[in-house]
């Protein structure tokens, strides 16, 4: 009784500190009932795969990795891959990363087009899988931030909003990513900020980290109270979420680039990239060269938004997060990775247009692999960090891993998904599942709503889907 009252006073103290305030909930909850928790966690790459080499030997449980897949080989006992399934792309409009960006996680068919943007941009007829789940899944609600929305550039080919966005709340409504890592870092974890995240708060929180504060030094004396009244088991939770959130900071701080424009001169909420626009394949020099390189910002980025989803899931501050490393079109320059010239800085999106040689295959398949680099070491992060239920983040996290694209002729078929999981997700790993029929990508994200709750999940239009892929999840 001592404890109810004390942590009755301490949430009304905390003064709208609604993140704080969660804390003290999520210690009751997860041990009333630790297994009710989830999280999703849904990566996109862009532009596809180079099928030559990520396509296995064999399927089933007995299939030899291709090159590609040979990356992920430490998580292939958490990992599904895919062969078969296509994108419910019929009788809908848009060009080929702008449809398949809308397709990937809606599985509603596109009917209207917005006006310019080259005339292959389409809108979104309804929520995406995330918004649709957060909103019917006891297992995803509960933390303050519903769901978050991450991406690492905003550069697209034209103005358009189909390949910058993955998540929307509803038709034609696109939610809008956080480019630069410290304000998903504001977002985040001004919950834990007495008052809430007020603008005067968020100002006052700025300038603190400008002076390399910590936003916990804003509620020093309320988590000083809420470890004098939880258990000892709770304060040692709070012990590691306070660690987690001071390493995140030291990370941001260590930043020597300053993310700033996320790879584009103007600022995430500017939609103007005309300093790196291609209306096509010739907008660019032949050989689709740069003198910047992207790829180390672009890796700088990616890493910092990692570390904030690695601790707002730690704190359970959200337990769903869509993150995008690019629109389809891709912009970023990559370098070391062109064959006959490692010095040369070649991009992506436009080089993967080049009439198929070696080379190019080669370069493709080589970006390819430094995104699963990435993807890995992320997975292998999350199966090391321990959340508020005291296991692993990745055991309670299905993390599907997307594209818009089957691969660079932009089809929509055979789409080379990955889906990973941890142990309490229920997954049957260590297979490559094959088709003997075409499959709709809605079967999928149908069998996968299980793992939230949501067994009687439908997703898309009658000729949009059938059932949901069973053998997946126990």
């Amino acid at each position: 009784m001592s404890y109810k009252i004390s942590r009755r006073r301490f949430i009304e103290g905390t003064a709208g500190a609604v993140g704080l305030a969660a804390f003290a909930n999520s210690f009751e909850a997860l041990a009333a009932a630790p297994s009710d928790m989830r999280r999703l966690l849904i990566i996109q790459r862009p532009v596809g795969t180079v099928y030559e080499n990520w396509w296995p030997q064999g399927s089933g449980m007995n299939y030899t990795a291709s090159r590609i897949l040979m990356k992920f080989q430490a998580h292939r006992e958490r990992m599904i891959g895919f062969r078969g399934l296509d994108l419910p792309s019929a009788g809908g409009v848009g060009g080929g990363h702008e449809r398949g960006s809308v397709l990937m996680l809606t599985g509603l068919r596109t009917r209207e087009l917005y006006p310019g943007n080259g005339g292959d941009d389409p809108k979104a007829e309804g929520p995406s899988i995330d918004q649709l789940w957060v909103k019917d899944s006891s297992a995803l609600q509960g933390p303050p931030i519903a769901s978050l929305q991450l991406s690492c550039d905003n550069r697209a080919d034209t103005p358009e909003v189909s390949t910058r966005h993955m998540s929307y709340s509803g038709r034609h409504a696109p939610m809008k990513p956080y480019y630069q890592p410290r304000d998903a870092y504001e977002r985040v974890f001004g919950t834990l900020m007495p008052g809430g995240m007020t603008p005067g708060n968020m100002d006052a929180l700025a300038a603190a980290r400008a002076q390399k504060q910590s936003v916990l030094d804003f509620a020093l004396a309320d988590l000083v109270r809420l470890r004098q009244v939880a258990p000892a088991s709770a304060r040692e939770q709070l012990d590691a979420h306070e660690a987690a959130i001071r390493e995140l900071e030291k990370e941001l701080d260590a930043n020597p680039t300053n993310p700033s424009g996320c790879g584009s001169p103007e600022a995430p909420e500017v939609v103007n990239v005309s300093t790196h626009q291609d209306r096509g394949a010739g907008a660019y020099p032949g050989d689709h060269t740069t003198p910047e390189r992207d790829d180390v910002k672009h890796d700088r980025i990616a890493q910092l938004h990692f570390s904030v989803i690695r601790a707002a899931f730690r704190c359970d501050l959200t337990r769903v997060v869509t993150f995008q490393f690019s629109p389809g079109t891709n912009h970023v320059s990559f370098g070391d990775l062109w064959p006959p010239d490692p010095t040369a800085f070649k991009i992506h999106h436009t080089t993967s247009h080049d009439p198929d040689s070696p080379d190019m295959l080669e370069f493709l398949t080589r970006v390819e692999e430094w995104y699963a680099d990435r993807v890995v070491k992320f997975l292998t992060d999350l199966n090391t960090d321990t959340d508020m239920a005291g296991g692993t983040i990745l055991d309670k996290t299905l993390v599907p891993y997307v594209t818009e694209v089957g691969a660079r002729y932009h089809n929509w078929d055979n789409m080379p998904f990955l889906v990973f999981g941890g142990a309490s997700t229920g997954i049957i790993g260590g297979q490559f599942w094959q088709s003997s029929g075409r499959r709709s990508t809605n079967d999928l994200w149908m069998a996968c709503a299980k793992v939230f709750g949501l067994p009687d999940f439908v997703l898309g239009d009658d000729d949009q889907h059938t059932t949901a892929i069973t053998g997946l999840f126990k």
